[in-house]
């Protein structure tokens, strides 16, 4: 799915006008589309005979909410108009104020005739919030805000147009009041609001309202994309009846250092729940009684290992060999930053040809010799946190999470590789430009081992053969599905990557 931004949906609204779709009648199919949502809503729940209160700001948004007013009395529901701003500012918006006379729709003015306006808002079994749109900017008025908190204190059930009043369309996290939904009715498409955390925690279910006219408008370049569960079971790897290990691919996972066992173990483990027909762990020797028995059906591959336990460049040649004999590699989780490491991970780079996704401190060797990545000869998968992108590009880390979709973005398309920027909303960058953001996963993922999980299961997904944009698509997308179903067991608190791993072939079964 397509998101785009404010400024996109007026290029979009604009193309449309011109082409002779007008702003009234889109004004009109918005509202008369958002009624049909409501009255759904209503019958689901059960709210037959409801008094329902439409608060309309000034601007086209509250043009929208007139519209629905109208459309609501016409099918005999008991409407109520609130104008939180006095009077319309837009002709149009002006136009269906007008189209309300002669309605059994009531109209109060809250500066005007406040009293019966907050007895309105009281009384009534839903409130449909339409006072600011996309336009809205910065921190609510005083007024308005108390207003808002007010409203979200009574807890009624909330419906908002286009998005919550006091949110901005592009997603940034709100300084003031704002409306807390348990429904949005996203206008013409879904924005940033509506996709990114923490903004989209206050629009409840989002769902998408046509306004009217062709899709051929939304041509214009997408701000980003979104994955959902259509995509992955298109993408996901179907298991055949007649097939073997080989059919779905051997990976290399070269991880781990005595210290740092756990990350070759969760990243292995993850690998073989996601479906890899046959992973080797390649790790120091000096790891080998730390690691292996906590691993049943990979191979074990113990290397040349220095005396702190990491490897040696003595292991180079045995890795390459493996390598030549892999259908995907990861290499990173848990590895250590080391000379001899970093002269590994360089040597796999240059000398890889299937897929290969690199984590940790794969990506800090990267760091002081970016250049190397021009020598792959196959596609590279990148799972940077902010703290190794940060180390990558050589910007802050507070730069980094101002602007994810953009440094990643650029990252992706200098470096030809895909871009996994992990976090809240983790984003994917394509080198050809294309970005998405992920919807799933919780805050009780924030642990460690989380990354190594992913890395196993974008790396299995390469290994089986999938697209490697697809891979890293399908892996973070279903990671986060993975900590959802188990967060609801086990708790955010609770909740560790041990405990999703063990969630994986329940969560397959679903797309099975």
């Amino acid at each position: 799915m397509k998101i785009f931004d404010c400024k996109k949906m007026r290029e979009i609204e604009a193309k449309a006008n011109e082409a002779g779709y007008s702003y009234l009648s889109m004004m009109e199919n918005a509202g008369k589309n958002c009624s049909k949502y409501i009255i759904k809503i209503l019958k689901n729940k059960k709210l037959t005979n409801c008094k329902v209160c439409i608060l309309c700001g000034k601007g086209n948004n509250g043009g929208d909410g007139l519209v629905i007013a109208r459309c609501l009395s016409e099918k005999k529901y008991d409407v109520s108009v609130i104008l939180t701003h006095h009077q319309m500012s837009t002709d149009i918006s002006l136009q269906m104020y007008n189209e309300l006379s002669g309605t059994d729709v009531r109209i109060y003015d809250i500066y005007k005739d406040a009293e019966n306006a907050i007895n309105c808002i009281m009384d009534s079994d839903m409130l449909v919030d339409c006072i600011f749109g996309i336009g809205f900017r910065g921190k609510i008025d005083e007024s308005t805000g108390e207003l808002i908190s007010n409203i979200n204190r009574m807890k009624k059930l909330i419906i908002s147009v286009d998005i919550p009043s006091g949110l901005e369309g592009d997603g940034k996290t709100p300084e003031g009041e704002h409306i807390n939904a348990d429904f949005t009715l996203a206008v013409g498409c879904q924005k940033p609001v509506h996709i990114l955390k923490s903004a989209s925690e206050n629009c409840g279910k989002v769902l998408t309202v046509d306004i009217g006219f062709d899709a051929q408008f939304y041509g214009v370049e997408e701000s980003f994309n979104v994955v959902d569960d259509a995509f992955i079971r298109n993408v996901l790897v179907k298991r055949k009846h007649e097939s073997n290990k080989g059919t779905y691919g051997k990976l290399l996972n070269i991880a781990g250092s005595r210290n740092m066992q756990g990350a070759a173990v969760l990243c292995a483990q993850s690998a073989v729940h996601s479906g890899a027909g046959l992973v080797t762990c390649a790790f120091p020797s000096k790891a080998y009684p730390a690691i292996a028995p906590k691993l049943t059906e990979p191979l074990m591959m113990p290397l040349a290992s220095d005396d702190k336990g990491f490897l040696s460049f003595g292991a180079e040649k045995d890795i390459v060999k493996r390598l030549g004999e892999s259908d995907a590699c990861v290499i990173g989780c848990g590895l250590g930053l080391t000379e001899d490491t970093s002269l590994i991970v360089y040597s796999v780079i240059r000398k890889a040809k299937c897929p290969l996704l690199i984590d940790a401190d794969g990506i800090n060797a990267l760091a002081s010799n970016i250049n190397i990545l021009k020598a792959a000869k196959a596609p590279v998968v990148l799972t940077p946190h902010p703290g190794e992108m940060s180390r990558l590009t050589g910007l802050s880390i507070e730069k980094i999470q101002s602007e994810r979709i953009n440094v990643s973005r650029q990252f992706a398309m200098m470096s030809k590789a895909i871009v996994v920027l992990k976090g809240s909303n983790t984003v994917i960058a394509l080198p050809d430009g294309k970005v998405y953001i992920n919807t799933t996963g919780n805050g009780g993922m924030a642990k460690g081992g989380s990354g190594d999980m992913l890395s196993g299961m974008i790396g299995a997904f390469l290994a089986e053969g999938m697209d490697a944009a697809d891979a890293a698509l399908a892996g973070v997308y279903l990671h986060g599905k993975c900590g959802d179903i188990a967060a609801k067991k086990y708790s955010l608190t609770g909740l560790t990557p041990s405990l999703m791993i063990k969630h994986l072939p329940e969560l397959f079964s679903y797309y099975e």
